[in-house]
């Protein structure tokens, strides 16, 4: 996500918003779930950019995201087929690791300007997934109080997977040693442990980095 675009060997440092599209389907009827969530955070990181030859290069990195989403949930609504009673609001918190590995395309823009694009897998490891509720409601057989919380990663009672593999791409602007760039990731992997559900989740991202 975050890449260098000189001959030699480049560091670059940067971060900027992150804005995740998550939709489920009912596997047994292939029809979403309801609505498509939207998270919003922000990603920061670092990147080594390899030359390989002409314009083409390798980006190893490694950076961190989080993502916040605040939802109400109404009586006699339904979430996932379990119907809700009582009414509440959950904060959602998230914290996950990142290790792209792009591959780049660099072209001269001048003399101080240049246009890169690049494409290729991230590997993801969830640390912290977490909803806060405020209020009291039941979800199907769950009951939440004011102040409880669910750990999605949960190794027993947890929902979302703690791996996960994104393919991204994206394209930016360097202009002197700052980049301007624009991206997009989609999962491979389900994103849920529930059965009978297949959540996906479609990442666009925008940021400035430092090349050294």
């Amino acid at each position: 996500m975050l890449l260098g675009t000189r001959a030699q060997a480049q560091l670059v440092v940067g971060g900027g918003y992150l804005h995740s599209i998550e939709s489920t389907k009912n596997t047994s009827n292939n029809t979403a779930t309801g609505n498509p969530e939207h998270l919003k955070g922000f990603y920061l990181g670092a990147s080594y950019n390899i030359p390989l030859a002409g314009v083409l290069g390798v980006a190893p990195g490694f950076y961190m995201d989080m993502l916040f989403q605040e939802e109400r949930y109404s009586n006699g609504a339904s979430i996932l087929g379990q119907i809700i009673s009582g009414t509440a609001t959950s904060r959602y918190t998230e914290l996950a690791f990142n290790v792209p590995v792009n591959l780049t395309l660099t072209f001269e823009m001048g003399s101080n300007a240049k246009f890169f694009a690049y494409a290729g897998p991230v590997f993801q490891v969830g640390a912290f997934s977490r909803s806060t509720y405020h209020g009291a409601v039941q979800i199907g057989p769950i009951h939440y109080n004011e102040g409880d919380s669910y750990n999605h990663y949960d190794p027993e009672k947890g929902d979302t997977n703690l791996f996960n593999i994104y393919l991204g791409g994206g394209v930016g602007v360097q202009v002197g040693d700052i980049q301007f760039m624009v991206g997009y990731d989609h999962n491979l992997l389900d994103c849920d442990r529930l059965d009978g559900f297949v959540t996906n989740r479609n990442q666009i991202k925008g940021g400035i980095n430092l090349a050294f």
